[in-house]
């Protein structure tokens, strides 16, 4: 996650006996360190396609066996290869080596999932994992929204991730969990930002900029506080990696729980016929 804080300094320059301003941008780690087992449902993909190139995305844990992530995170044309990526779950920090490695059985993205302009659209996937967790404080499933919850800009909402710091600057060791209280940003205000904004994705960051997912935590959660706790209201799609004016799009939950609960639901009962 990145938090980059944008000053205006004046910079005297002894030329031509004028004044000059500068503007100066002071970078610094948004988020900050999450303490263990305060997001459970997290999980951390490291997906590689030929063992050399490898590429990192968040996720949530929706119950024993499967997991929600963006669709681009397994986009085809990565050409990933499942069977030697892992899921890490109960991660605190990812050098320490106390998660547990799961294998990916199966991965379901959306059936109308694609990239359009700079972002995408219906970018939600299902990852089913080769064998059932067991739940503990550190390892335990995200609370989905109903279809008619609604969250503001007055809403407490947090993301979290183990992604770059800022563009191109990736988290030091040990790697350490990050969060990030941010709010989220109207419709229609983001909208003048992104004109291929549909109905099914939201914004949340800070206009000017500073606090926003970067690289790696793409794929995670955006929980937000409701009457019965934390739900998980978007995943993590698209952005700037907290540049001004471009805050971060997610795939709105709510929109999705038909595909969630139909697949999941069909695929279980199809495992216990066999």
């Amino acid at each position: 996650m990145a938090f980059c804080k944008l000053l205006t300094l004046l910079v005297l320059i002894h030329n031509t006996g004028g004044l000059s301003g500068a503007e100066v941008r002071n970078c610094i780690v948004g988020g900050h360190d999450a303490e263990k087992g305060s997001w459970p449902w997290m999980v951390h993909l490291n997906i590689t396609s030929d063992g050399k190139t490898k590429w990192r995305c968040g996720g949530t844990i929706l119950n024993n066996q499967w997991v929600l992530t963006a669709a681009h995170c397994l986009d085809e044309k990565l050409k990933p290869n499942f069977r030697r990526s892992m899921v890490w779950v109960g991660s605190h920090k990812l050098q320490k080596g106390s998660a547990r490695y799961m294998g990916i059985y199966a991965t379901v993205p959306h059936s109308q999932y694609r990239a359009v302009g700079s972002g995408y659209v219906n970018d939600i996937a299902l990852i089913k994992l080769t064998k059932k967790l067991t739940f503990s404080d550190d390892v335990r499933p995200v609370s989905l929204p109903s279809a008619d919850d609604t969250f503001s800009s007055s809403s407490e909402c947090w993301i979290t991730g183990w992604g770059n710091v800022e563009k191109d600057v990736p988290l030091q060791d040990p790697e350490t969990l990050q969060e990030l209280k941010i709010p989220i940003i109207p419709q229609n205000v983001c909208k003048k930002q992104y004109p291929d904004l549909s109905s099914d994705m939201l914004c949340a960051g800070d206009m000017a900029g500073g606090r926003d997912a970067c690289e790696g935590d793409y794929g995670g959660p955006l929980v937000c506080n409701g009457p019965n706790g934390f739900v998980q209201v978007g995943i993590m799609s698209y952005g700037s990696c907290a540049l001004p004016g471009r805050p971060g799009v997610y795939t709105q939950v709510s929109k999705y729980l038909r595909f969630i609960n139909d697949y999941i639901h069909q695929a279980e009962e199809a495992s216990t016929e066999v």
